[in-house]
């Protein structure tokens, strides 16, 4: 399956907008994101039967919006649009996933 095949697959069945106003930050530099983690978890129940690179392409996207939600709540800005995506750095995560 080819990336923008992967990747269309994938982003169709994320909300358009989610709610990133509750977010933890750990001493670790992680978060926790619940609408984000809630929002994962709603679509990856609907790809599991989907094959490995699907699931790699859900498992970058949700990184990519992961770490674009902790910048953007960092800068007070508490909505992740995301069909708002920087498709080389997805690729490039994509990658790393699909090894």
């Amino acid at each position: 399956m080819e990336f923008e095949e992967a990747y269309n697959l994938v982003i169709d069945r994320w909300p358009t907008e989610i709610d990133i106003s509750d977010v933890t930050f750990h001493s670790s530099g992680g978060a926790t994101i619940p609408e984000l983690v809630k929002a994962h978890d709603e679509v990856e129940a609907k790809l599991l039967s989907s094959g490995r690179q699907v699931l790699a392409m859900d498992w970058s996207v949700f990184q990519y919006l992961h770490a674009e939600a902790k910048k953007l709540h960092k800068e007070s800005v508490y909505l992740l649009k995301t069909h708002n995506i920087d498709l080389a750095k997805l690729k490039g995560l994509y990658l790393e996933n699909c090894q």
